[in-house]
């Protein structure tokens, strides 16, 4: 093959990355128009444009979408009338419990059950203050016991660090110091105030943060001046509430205020340290390493001082009963006496003004007393509903700030829960002080608040100077200020969001205010993105590299990784729209970036490749060229491009690359990301899904992560944020489940893999049955498995898993195993993504569920598919449960997600699916004993016919005819379920509902219907529940047997499809043929001795040839004479085949041959000897091949006419590495094969037989005490019958009762399903809330009457609406700007002829997002202003439209001009190259990125050429480029004609 080799024109990269070994993924390089306009003839004008269809992934859900809209506004209103409602409450409780502490309280009484038109009071004694004492010490304990069981959860199950001795003394001090002022303002100070300015005195809290959030302040900051003036104004206040209240009162406990005041909020100080800078002070400095120390060893040190805390408030207890003059022992001696039956005394009195006063009242007794019953357990009802209602406000807001509406149903609500409560309390006690009798019914008459005194409002605001609450209110809400700007991440963990992850009871409002994190520990500033980081150059590492994470090594990197073996044209098709529609949100995401500055937490970049299984086949002249597969997937990426952008799209032909393991297309994507297809010969390298995800992990993760020129500490960044997402072929799905995968993984830094919910695809019963059986796989199995402990499979066909947690140790490495054992062969190869996720879950990571997340996969249709499918399935499901429950003890010691509660959980599903075919014998059984009445041992032979039969074909047979078998059984049974169905209807109707067996159908079908209900989305499945009944003796029986008695087999099962034969392989069944003919014949001559196994033979006799007669002849011989004839025949055409194409030795080669730099360990290319002639080929001269160069298909057509182009030599080293080590093709060493075959047949026999001989134990022991029931079983206590009967010779009526019998077992049997259910239904409503709070967090409503004056603005709109807009500008068909698309509007007009004249003329272009982008925003700054009410994305209105075009021109002007600006100020981050060009890219600046060039091509200088022409095989040239244009590595293509 002839080329010629030619300068190219630099083509300038406008990428803004500033990162000298970081690149993107995408290709951020203008492809030049390389088409010009073609005018079409006129007959053939008429067109096919694609409409949007809408199945799968694209179903139309705008109800489900208007849903989550209502139920986020029902969200605001809901969480925020909780906040508000459940804290009012837990601060109203507290405050009566405060206000029953008092010593001789003096409350007034109703009358109503005395005498009426009298006044009574009462005086609380002793032992009703101990109630309240207990009471308080609840409230206060009841948290803080929560925080010891949590702590004590996470200190056994998980990781904790153990803390110094200092950092143990400071939280030791710090913590007993808060306790103390929380016992001194409870049990001391609010009972000396009434309830009104206890309230407000709960507001002058935040002393401490006060300060700190002063002293810390940033003094850069432009209105730090401002700030500060109102930080000593914040503290001002709060001093002032250490003195106001103990002047105007005199009572001395009141001067306890300042200390309990600065206790208490010394309690948040670690919240109010902020990060420190070059500027801040050393004390602050330690300060903050204290507070990140007390954080991190937060869960250490609350084992024991949570317990100490309560201790602590005992003893303040104690104290305060010794400060009232009371025994303080007396809290425990008299607690029996408190909380007994006992009275309490009231008194008549006279009320009498004080003339010297006018505030004071004096209370005459008049000497009448009552002894009423008490009410002693009033205290505990009290704190009982303090407690949950102060844990119920605290999920509450933890709620809000999960799904993103701290501000309003968070900050706002907890900050009117003052003045709110403060109001209602007044109101109570109004009513209260007016009318006794006001709460009668509701509260004891001798409990109630204290009072405030009779005043005038002018008194009380003035002289009682409540009007200074207004001052503490407006401090606290100024140093809880950063509550009202949240910057958490959506579903962000408690840790997370509240800098303590609890909250106090007696200050339900403020800890939560305070305790919020004032500062995030966000991901990745995405604002610094566009500049690095400002350091000193010479800051390096021990390689020479610099040391310093820079911002773009956080960025999120998607390499999308889905294996292809055999998929049908509109399986690729469903893929390839996903991957287009990814593309298109990828690319919107970064031109908004790129062109307006728009930054969001979102952003991510990808790249997606298939790696294709079996791509080659030979061809007729035994060459090695792609298969019907590869050709299908080329001639439809541009038909799934089309339908996903509605439009006729053709993208450039890829570009094709030889490589080690077969070869490579890369096409560039509309939005500039790169789509490759790997493809691979089975010749030369290892086929089947594992092997391709060895092969990606070991690419991505190896080769482009780790032989990287970077820092450790870069690497370890880049890997925490690069996600491998696992796909099939088949795959349907929208972007959004993408993100909300990553949302989990930044979520929770240990979660190794993450899935979504799998919707199988297709039409027929076998599909309707898949629908209904992953339908409740998922909304309980997987669900109950994310909630209490780890999802244990995360489906190959999609999931999300993290590079770091797959290159840690005995993972990927461990993962690259060759089955040499039998059972390696069923838990490695048959189950690969399930043996994954177990060595992920052994390591200690999480793999989590997500219920929002959606993908579409298309499901076997025929009974047999299925069937082969669940034969690998069951089997390596079970084996790798088993491996995890061996390991249990390890896992559940390095895991912190696995409990031993989970591996018991684990274990009874393992016992109900072994015993489960036996449990749906049984039921058989018994259906046909109550339908027709046929005794049980009838009953049990009728079953155990078909079932011995089936057994015996499954371990005699072949699969086809199991297969068969099963089906016909499977038929049989679905009739039998029918009769099962009027057995359970006559059954209940027998025994009633409250039989045993009753209550649980009806809890087994209501738990389905209830599920359903909770997953509205998806209730469409529950019309398949039909099929999933009636199947389910097929599918928890039949294919449990099937799968077992079929272990030996090791076959993929589906998607298989004859293969075309090697020569070396017909060799192979030439021989055996003959080997069988030899045998034959060897056979035959031993006939006369009586030894033959020949069966057929005659006695002749004749005469002179004019008779012969044949006596006892046997006809069998004619049969085999024509096996025999049938098998010459065989060979003979072998034969030929074999000669055509047999290879002659050639002693001089035709064609000389060169050393390659490229070629195979540097060796030279192999001189392929030309055929032999034939009479069927004509002499043709035969080309040398090598298939790193000129690879022969290369030349096939239907690949298109792309480039051709070389591998890194790096790169292709890599490849040979990697097959040596753990790819190569396994040999077949008969003696091997045969060797694993006997040894998969023995531990096929060896599961047969345990599992025969469990179920059959389980099922005699069963039907034995279901015979002897009368003698052993259980009487069920409800549903019993009762007969009456009068003997009247006696006089006497006799009341029979027959109870229902139960058999011990079949009870234990029940309880044990029982019990499943209910904790896979629990877990399923849990885990429901956690999926809504996740859709919720991703739904934003535009509330115009929250917003910021800056937020209303026009750049406010582009930085919300950005890629929406970008969207819309770069789509195909853009109304108002461009005609194009199909005309839907009325028939009559409809301008048919006018469009077909315009497309007469059209340039056909390479589809290109961000070209159309940058074409139609031009486009729109010129446009004519008629055209802007076509665009009703830019605003509601033509003035808001016009103004948003205006927005968007300066935003990009002034993004383009600061852009300039830094390239001028910045060096050339690319001036120092890599060895063999930097890893990930060609090494070409403005080449495409994923494209490797080969280096060991060095000619003079090329550059990039603007129409890409290149190198023709006819030798065409090209225009030349700059001279002084700098060289590059080669890039050696070939265009095809």
């Amino acid at each position: 093959m002839n080329t010629t080799t030619s300068d190219f024109k630099t083509v300038q990269n406008d990428s803004d990355d500033s990162d000298e070994e970081y690149t993107p993924l995408y290709d951020d390089t203008d492809e030049p128009d390389q088409r010009t306009a073609q005018e079409t003839k006129g007959w053939n004008l008429f067109r096919e444009i694609p409409v949007k269809k809408e199945s799968g992934s694209q179903a139309t859900a705008e109800w489900v979408e208007l849903s989550v809209k209502i139920l986020k506004v029902l969200a605001y209103i809901l969480v925020f009338i909780a906040v508000l409602g459940s804290a009012m409450i837990a601060k109203g409780t507290l405050l009566f419990v405060t206000s029953q502490l008092k010593k001789d309280r003096n409350i007034n009484h109703c009358n109503k059950v005395l005498v009426p038109g009298q006044q009574f009071l009462t005086v609380h004694t002793l032992e009703e203050r101990i109630t309240w004492l207990w009471a308080a010490l609840i409230v206060f304990g009841a948290p803080e016991f929560g925080i010891f069981l949590r702590s004590i959860r996470v200190c056994f199950f998980k990781t904790s660090r153990k803390p110094t001795i200092l950092v143990f003394f400071v939280a030791f001090i710090t913590e007993t110091l808060y306790t103390i002022g929380i016992a001194i303002l409870v049990l001391f100070i609010l009972p000396e105030l009434d309830v009104v300015k206890g309230a407000m005195l709960m507001n002058a809290m935040c002393i401490v943060p006060g300060i700190l959030n002063a002293a810390t302040r940033d003094r850069s900051d432009s209105r730090y001046s401002m700030k500060l003036a109102l930080d000593i104004f914040a503290v001002s206040a709060q001093v002032t509430a250490f003195f106001v209240w103990p002047l105007l009162d005199g009572t001395s406990v009141l001067w306890w205020t300042p200390m309990a005041c600065i206790f208490i909020s010394l309690g948040w100080w670690e919240n109010f340290i902020s990060t420190p800078d070059k500027d801040t002070p050393a004390v602050f400095r330690q300060l903050y390493k204290f507070s990140k120390e007390l954080k991190s060893t937060r869960y250490y040190t609350q084992r024991i001082l949570s317990l100490w805390k309560i201790i602590v408030f005992m003893g303040c207890i104690m104290l305060s009963l010794h400060v009232q003059k009371d025994d303080p022992l007396s809290f425990f001696t008299s607690c029996s006496d408190a909380f007994s039956a006992r009275n309490y005394t009231v008194h008549e009195y006279h009320v009498i003004q004080d003339i010297t006063s006018d505030r004071d009242l004096v209370y005459d007794l008049t000497g009448g007393t009552y002894d009423l019953p008490a009410s002693h357990y009033s205290s505990l009802w009290v704190a009982l509903i303090q407690v949950t209602i102060a844990y119920f406000c605290f999920a509450s807001a933890k709620y809000a700030c999960k799904i993103l509406i701290q501000a309003f149903s968070f900050t706002f609500a907890l900050s009117l829960v003052g003045p709110v409560a403060i109001n209602i309390l007044i109101v109570l006690c109004g009513l209260r002080n007016s009318n006794p009798c006001a709460f009668h019914n509701t509260i004891p008459d001798y409990l109630f608040f204290e009072i405030p005194p009779v005043y005038t409002l002018k008194d009380y605001v003035g002289r009682e100077m409540t009007w200074i609450w207004l001052l503490w209110l407006i401090s606290q809400a100024w140093i809880c200020v950063h509550a009202w700007q949240p910057r958490c991440e959506r579903l962000a963990a408690t840790d997370k969001l509240f800098w303590k992850p609890w909250y106090s009871g007696p200050l339900i409002d403020q800890s939560l205010l305070l305790n919020r994190t004032k500062e995030e520990d966000t991901e990745i500033q995405y604002e610094n993105l566009e500049n690095d980081l400002k350091e000193d150059i010479d800051e390096t590492d021990n390689d020479g590299n610099k040391d310093y994470v820079r911002p773009s090594d956080s960025i999120t990197r998607i390499y999308i990784c889905a294996t292809m073996w055999h998929e049908t044209k509109e399986e690729m098709m469903e893929f390839l729209k996903s991957i287009f529609r990814l593309d298109e949100d990828q690319c919107s995401q970064r031109v908004a970036r790129k062109y307006w500055a728009i930054h969001n937490s979102d952003y991510y970049e990808m790249e997606a490749h298939i790696f294709m299984d079996d791509a080659f086949e030979l061809s007729n002249n035994n060459e090695s060229v792609v298969n019907s597969f590869v050709k299908c997937l080329v001639n439809t990426i541009d038909e799934a491009a089309s339908e996903v952008h509605t439009t006729n799209v053709r993208l450039r032909p890829p570009k094709k690359f030889p490589t080690p393991y077969g070869g490579r297309l890369v096409w560039t994507l509309p939005g500039k990301n790169k789509l490759i297809c790997h493809l691979k010969d089975k010749s030369k390298i290892r086929h089947r899904k594992r092997w391709s995800q060895v092969m990606y992990m070991y690419y991505f993760l190896g080769h482009r992560l780790m032989d990287l020129p970077i820092s450790v500490k870069r690497k370890e960044v880049i890997s925490e944020h690069t996600y491998l997402l696992a796909l099939d072929g088949d795959i349907d799905f929208q972007p959004s489940a993408v993100t909300l995968l990553i949302d989990l993984m930044k979520k929770d830094k240990n979660l190794g893999a993450a899935c979504g919910r799998i919707h199988p695809v297709g039409s027929g019963f076998m599909a309707w049955y898949q629908k209904f059986e992953y339908a409740i796989g998922h909304w309980l199995q997987k669900a109950t498995e994310h909630m209490i402990g780890c999802v244990l499979c995360s489906p190959g066909c999609f999931s999300l898993f993290r590079g770091k947690a797959l290159m840690d140790d005995n993972v990927m490495r461990k993962y690259t195993l060759t089955s040499h054992e039998a059972r390696h062969y069923v838990q490695y190869d048959q189950g690969e993504d399930r043996w994954l996720c177990t060595l992920l879950l052994q390591r200690g990571y999480r793999v989590e569920y997500s219920a929002a997340s959606d993908s579409y996969t298309h499901c076997p249709e025929r009974f047999d598919e299925f069937y082969n499918q669940r034969r690998r399935w069951v089997p390596s499901t079970m084996a790798n449960i088993l491996d995890l429950l061996v390991d249990s003890k390890h896992t559940v010691k390095v895991n912190d997600n696995i409990s031993t509660l989970y591996v018991l959980y684990q274990m009874l599903l393992m016992v109900g699916t072994v015993l489960g075919p036996g449990t749906i014998f049984l039921m058989m059984i018994g259906a046909m004993n109550a339908i027709t009445g046929m005794s049980n041992i009838y009953a049990l032979l009728l079953n155990l016919i078909p079932i011995g039969i089936f057994i015996f074909v499954c371990m005699t047979c072949k699969s086809e005819t199991q297969i068969t078998f099963a089906n016909i059984i499977t038929c049989a049974y679905a009739m039998v379920m029918m009769m099962v169905i009027v057995g359970i209807v006559l059954q209940i109707i027998e025994d009633g509902w409250l039989a045993p067996s009753s209550i649980f159908t009806v809890v087994i079908f209501g738990s389905f219907f209830i599920t359903a209900l909770m997953h509205p989305q998806e209730m469409s499945c529950l019309l398949y529940l039909g099929i999933y009944y009636i199947t389910i003796p097929s599918m928890y029986m039949l294919l449990i047997i099937y799968s077992l008695c079929n272990l030996n087999n090791v076959s993929w099962g589906t998607r298989e499809v004859p293969q075309k034969k090697s020569i070396k392989e017909l060799e192979q069944e030439k021989n055996e043929v003959e080997a069988a003919k030899n045998t034959m014949d060897a056979n035959s001559i031993l006939k006369f001795f009586g030894k033959s196994e020949e069966k057929d033979g005659s006695l002749e006799c004749g005469v002179s040839g004019l008779f012969k007669c044949m006596c006892c002849t046997n006809p069998k011989d004619h049969k085999e004479d024509l096996h025999l004839l049938q098998i010459h025949n065989a060979l003979e055409k072998i034969e030929n085949k074999l000669k055509k194409l047999d290879v002659v030795e050639v002693t001089e080669p035709t064609v000389n041959s060169r050393p390659s730099s490229i070629g195979l360990r540097g060796e030279r290319l192999s001189i392929v000897p030309e055929y032999e002639h034939s009479d069927i080929s004509a002499e043709i001269p035969t080309e040398e091949r090598d298939d790193l160069v000129n690879f022969n298909w290369i030349e096939d057509t239907e690949l298109q006419k792309g480039e051709v182009d070389f591998l890194l030599t790096a790169e292709i080293e890599f490849w040979k590495d990697l097959i040596d080590a753990y790819l190569r093709p396994i040999d077949e060493d008969k003696d091997e094969q045969e060797r694993i075959k006997n040894d998969l047949k023995n531990l096929r026999d060896t599961t047969v037989f345990a599992f025969l001989m469990l179920n059959a134990l389980f099922v005699l022991t069963i039907f034995l005490l279901q015979l002897n029931k009368d003698q052993l079983h259980i009487k069920w206590p409800l549903g019993q019958s009762a007969f009456i009967s009068y003997v009247s010779d006696i006089n006497v009526v006799i009341v029979n009762q027959e109870y229902l019998m139960l058999e011990p077992i079949g009870s234990l049997f029940l309880i044990f399903f029982g019990s499943v259910m209910l904790i896979q239904f629990t877990a399923m409503m849990l885990h429901r809330l956690g999926t809504l709070a996740h859709l919720l967090s991703t739904v934003h409503l535009n509330w115009f009457c929250l917003k910021k004056p800056d937020e209303v603005t026009h750049h406010a709109k582009i930085e919300k609406d950005a890629v929406n807009m970008v969207k819309s500008l770069a789509k195909a068909d853009l109304t108002g700007l461009e005609s194009a698309g199909v005309d839907e509007g009325d028939v009559s007009r409809r301008r048919t002829i006018l469009q077909l004249e315009n497309s007469r003329v059209s340039k056909h272009d390479v589809f290109n997002l961000d070209t159309n982008f940058k074409r139609r925003i031009t486009m729109l700054e010129n446009a004519d202003p008629a055209s802007l009410p076509s665009l009703p994305w830019l605003g509601s209105d033509f003035t808001e439209r016009r103004d948003t075009l205006r927005a968007l021109k300066a935003r990009r002007e002034s993004v383009a001009l600061e852009r300039r600006r830094s390239q001028l100020l910045q060096i050339d981050p690319r001036s120092s190259a890599f060895r063999y060009g930097i890893p990930g890219t060609s090494g070409i600046p403005g080449h495409a990125s994923g494209v490797y060039v080969n280096e060991s091509y060095q000619p003079s200088a090329l550059q990039d050429s603007d129409d890409e022409s290149d190198v023709s095989v006819h030798g065409g040239t090209t225009s030349d480029g700059p001279a002084n244009t700098p060289s590059r590595a080669s890039v050696v293509r070939f265009n095809l004609t």
